[in-house]
């Protein structure tokens, strides 16, 4: 049920938002990955992911015709004594089809509750994730393109 709501959150964020292009990059050692960011904080998601991917040896970030898309979305953010929670969701689509291929989420904390505790927090969790259980998946379809 929880992939069936993401699934039908994720055509209707595409069909409005963004579309794609025909795959213009291609090498069987390495994958080319699109970021997308929305709803809020895009800068932070963006930074956070790029981070994590830059992390990655087998990954390529690129602006277009990739053949994964990482779109990033803050899923909550709170303040409450003191700290800012935050939540990050990061489906992982194959392009240009936007096949769902995994999804990615967690949550953390930040110290205080202004914008910069806000930022540090969405972005250090994107990072982690990307490092972590998307890197996973990553590899994964890495193994299944060769």
């Amino acid at each position: 049920m929880r992939r069936l709501a993401a699934l039908l959150v994720l055509v209707a964020a595409c069909h409005g938002g963004h579309h794609h292009g025909p795959i213009t990059h291609f090498d069987p050692n390495r994958l080319f990955v699109e970021i997308y960011a929305e709803g809020g904080n895009e800068d932070a998601l963006r930074d956070g992911a790029a981070l994590g991917l830059s992390r990655v040896p087998f990954v390529v970030r690129v602006s277009g015709g990739g053949e994964l898309e990482l779109q990033v979305e803050v899923s909550m953010l709170s303040t409450m004594h003191g700290q800012t929670r935050c939540g990050v969701k990061i489906l992982a689509n194959r392009l240009p089809q936007h096949d769902l291929l995994g999804i990615a989420d967690g949550s953390a904390r930040a110290a205080g509750t202004d914008r910069r505790a806000a930022t540090d927090c969405l972005s250090s969790l994107t990072t982690t994730l990307v490092g972590g259980k998307v890197r996973t998946l990553l590899h994964k379809r890495l193994e299944a393109k060769r």
